[in-house]
């Protein structure tokens, strides 16, 4: 499989000079096939510092220019990257050969203090952290997954011949009648495109589902295999809804929060104190009339859901929440950009907490009365 960045974090490479050097770097970055490439989009230059005998790059926020993470047909999912470079001596004349890399993948993802630098690394098959997908009943189920590992997906259910689907490019196409039945495995496979590196699995129809149907991801180019339980909830009381975001492994996840949610008004406005006299026939003034006066009122709102009853391995789940720089909420009519104001959570555990609800803040991403011009 081909080697990928995280460039939320930072990626690195080094050349190797001597102190009297210097090196030409140029970076692309493009979308379609690796062999697809255009031309340079940076041209850098350096030197090594001091006595050092190398010059290092750092090229994840270049990289990150031409990632587009945003809601609907616009989104770029990766795109594939490489360097090339050209030593040359002081006197300006030509070191050794042109040097040309391998081109690698790119995502919006990051890695943890914890997982250490990031060098050639490889995808997991669940773009995912937890193993336990609980889903609304008769709601599209949907996941993502690294084409590269050419997986073979399979649905065991002893009630859900009814369901139907299908890998999707887009985390929200829709459900299409031509979908094949759950029970038919789905082979994942990889043109190559890097927009078809990360896929999606959707099932519609999931009311035909039996709770604690699995899920089994058995991998094409690696030994390994990965198991997803589906648990269904079933809230009568509360409408759900369905939180989206980017994940750690820079593709789109979605958690439903099932219990109650209310919504808060925020509203900021200025105001001055006017004369409201009028000498015009007398000495007077209306009693209708406003002494002080409110000008550029808006307001915000915030959201506060609950989740409900999890598992315990959510908490990673919400840790990726909150430190996603895109999120959505799909109350069941609308999709609305919203931002995690919720900036410190205390993990829970079932030990300590023996029940895990989380209660999260969320303020939409908007002006309520609307001023884009």
């Amino acid at each position: 499989m081909s080697e990928k960045a995280n460039v939320r974090s930072p990626y690195y490479f080094k050349i190797s000079l001597s102190s009297t050097q210097y090196v030409d770097v140029r970076l692309y970055v493009w979308e379609g096939l690796s062999s697809d490439t255009t031309s340079a989009v940076y041209s850098l230059r350096k030197s090594p510092v001091g006595s050092n005998s190398y010059a290092v790059f750092e090229v994840a926020d270049l990289i990150r220019d031409y990632l587009t993470t945003s809601y609907g047909d616009y989104s770029t999912k990766t795109v594939w990257f490489k360097w090339d470079y050209q030593i040359y001596n002081a006197n300006g004349t030509t070191s050794g050969s042109l040097v040309t890399a391998t081109p690698r993948l790119a995502v919006d993802g990051y890695r943890y203090f914890e997982d250490g630098i990031q060098t050639n690394e490889l995808s997991k098959q669940l773009l995912q952290s937890n193993t336990i997908i609980y889903y609304n009943e008769g709601q599209d189920i949907v996941f993502p997954i690294w084409a590269e590992d050419l997986s073979t997906i399979t649905l065991t259910s002893a009630g859900g011949a009814d369901v139907q689907w299908n890998v999707v490019e887009e985390f929200w196409e829709a459900y299409d009648v031509s979908w094949g039945y759950a029970l038919t495995p789905i082979v994942i496979t990889d043109n190559g495109n890097s927009n078809q590196k990360i896929q999606y699995i959707r099932l519609a129809l999931s009311a035909a589902l039996d709770d604690g149907d699995t899920i089994t991801i058995t991998s094409g180019t690696t030994a390994g295999t990965t198991i997803i339980t589906l648990e269904e909830i079933c809230e009568p009381k509360y409408s759900p809804l369905n939180v989206i975001f980017y994940n750690k492994f820079g593709a789109l996840q979605n958690v439903w929060f099932f219990k109650k949610n209310t919504t808060t008004l925020n509203v900021r406005s200025e105001n001055y104190k006017r004369s409201i006299m009028d000498f015009s026939t007398g000495i007077l003034y209306s009693e209708q009339d406003h002494q002080v006066k409110t000008f550029n009122a808006n307001g915000r709102e915030v959201l506060q859901a609950n989740t409900g009853f999890i598992d315990e391995q959510y908490n990673e789940v919400l840790r990726q929440l909150l430190l996603s720089e895109e999120v959505w909420v799909d109350n069941g009519t609308d999709v609305l950009p919203i931002r995690p104001i919720t900036n410190s959570l205390t993990f829970k555990t079932s030990v300590n907490d023996k029940l895990i609800n989380y209660t999260l803040d969320f303020e939409y991403a908007f002006d309520k009365i609307n001023n884009i011009r």
